[in-house]
């Protein structure tokens, strides 16, 4: 009997790995809950995250092994970006710290798949398969690069902090480390929640998930957006060029008027 009825035809052992991964994507998405409904920075966000890494962890290891025994390139390197976002989303909240040899071995590890799979690409033309390598190589230079250049200038904030006024680095930007802590969880839960979802749901009605996760990404950025426009209309208009998003065109007459 198979585990599951997506996975009937398949040999016992990989029904078996299926299930297992099943089972802890499935525990992650229900871990993943505290945090997101806690407050941020909590016991019990901490708590939360503390549970939901290592399962995840878990379950990328053991899609990485499917991968391996399938001898799928394209569903190793689909792996290796969901870790990618965990492990960053974890280690964003680590700012204030020197950064470590895990924080350099994330987007290290990144560059050196992307040349990978760039020569797997070349070297073995494959019509659309090598198109996504490509795809998912050209991401990882730039997200490889833009997190060395961050790194970059976290060790030097932190080597010369004891001459700066200001000594919290993450004080400097605190949208910015929480953005990436942010996407980098919510990231990797969508794979999660992706392996449960396209498990339960017939193959006829896959095509819902994605939809609905486009659908779920436009709606949210058009309330960001319309939250934005509502605090820029609350503004004092002496501000509102410092906060906009793109530069308001200079009256030189108002220059004037305001020098006087």
């Amino acid at each position: 009997m198979p585990v599951f009825g997506a996975y009937e035809g398949l040999p016992f052992f990989d029904q078996m790995l299926h299930g297992a991964h099943f089972m802890l994507c499935a525990f992650a998405v229900l871990v993943a809950c505290v945090p997101l409904m806690t407050e941020k920075g909590s016991p019990e966000h901490k708590f939360g995250g503390m549970i939901y890494l290592p399962l995840s962890l878990g379950a990328l290891f053991l899609a990485t092994y499917m991968a391996w025994r399938e001898a799928s390139l394209v569903l190793f390197t689909f792996n290796a970006f969901c870790a990618y976002l965990l492990m960053s989303g974890w280690r964003a909240v680590h700012e204030n710290e020197t950064p470590s040899f895990v924080d350099w071995g994330i987007p290290g590890c990144l560059f050196l798949l992307a040349v990978g799979v760039t020569l797997d690409a070349m070297i073995h033309d494959q019509g659309m398969r090598s198109f996504y390598l490509i795809f998912f190589a050209f991401n990882a230079f730039v997200l490889s690069w833009r997190d060395w250049k961050h790194l970059r200038r976290r060790a030097y904030w932190n080597k010369r902090k004891i001459f700066l006024v200001q000594a919290d680095f993450a004080a400097q930007g605190p949208s910015a480390w929480m953005g990436r802590h942010i996407a980098g969880m919510i990231g990797s839960l969508i794979a999660s929640l992706s392996v449960v979802v396209l498990t339960l749901l017939p193959l006829s009605l896959h095509w819902l998930w994605p939809v609905s996760l486009l659908a779920i990404g436009l709606f949210v950025a058009y309330r960001e957006r319309q939250k934005k426009l509502r605090l820029r209309r609350a503004m004092p208009a002496s501000l509102r060029e410092k906060f906009s998003p793109s530069p308001m065109p200079r009256d030189e007459d108002e220059d004037f008027r305001r020098a006087a």
